[in-house]
């Protein structure tokens, strides 16, 4: 159980980068894959609620008294605009740009993003990490155990190449070969030549 409480605290500080990892020793049948995911789900998206109150209690006042956050709000109402109008789409696919996520997920709180909506979009690039995460790092396992079965039949195959030219210089093997296939005589001639 050590190791799960380890992989919760890792989730927690990192998020979805501890998750690739503590996937990868699932798939080894270090862990159990079930566990890992259920463990992603629920802590980042108690983490998600985390930070949204966050922001939404604790530094929205805090943000907004800040007089360059008003200047700067001010100088750029393109940004707030593209911020109001898109801010359920920057939510979704912050999931997916790592180190952007917490950032977003307060600023979704100190400007109010609608609670349920906010959460809708976290559930679904949740889902989304927790299926496809398992899915390629299985798919990539496979692939390089392919690739490492290649090479040790490459290996096998120069191993005995090596072999073979070595016992051919060495024990003068390539005469008694081609005496054998060609029917030469030990002076080099054929049947043919010493009969006539």
């Amino acid at each position: 159980m050590l190791e799960y409480a380890l992989i919760t605290v890792g989730i927690i500080a990192l998020g979805d980068a501890a998750f690739v990892p503590a996937v990868y020793l699932a798939l080894q049948g270090h862990l159990n894959l079930g566990i890992i995911i259920l463990i992603s789900f629920l802590v980042s998206n108690i983490m998600d609620i985390w930070w949204y109150f966050l922001g939404t209690k604790g530094l929205q006042r805090v943000f907004k008294s800040l007089p360059f956050i008003e200047k700067w709000e001010k100088k750029h109402p393109e940004l707030m605009a593209m911020f109001t109008k898109h801010q359920l789409k920057i939510v979704f696919w912050s999931r997916f740009l790592h180190g952007s996520g917490v950032s977003i997920m307060v600023l979704s709180g100190i400007y109010k993003v609608p609670f349920k909506k906010y959460m809708l979009m976290n559930l679904l690039s949740s889902i989304i990490v927790i299926v496809s995460v398992p899915l390629v790092i299985f798919l990539a396992k496979q692939g390089a155990d392919a690739v490492f079965y290649k090479i040790h039949i490459a290996e096998a195959i120069i191993a005995l190449g090596v072999i073979l030219i070595f016992a051919f210089s060495q024990f003068e093997i390539k005469e008694a070969v081609t005496r054998f296939l060609l029917g030469k005589g030990k002076e080099g001639d054929t049947e043919g030549d010493r009969n006539v």
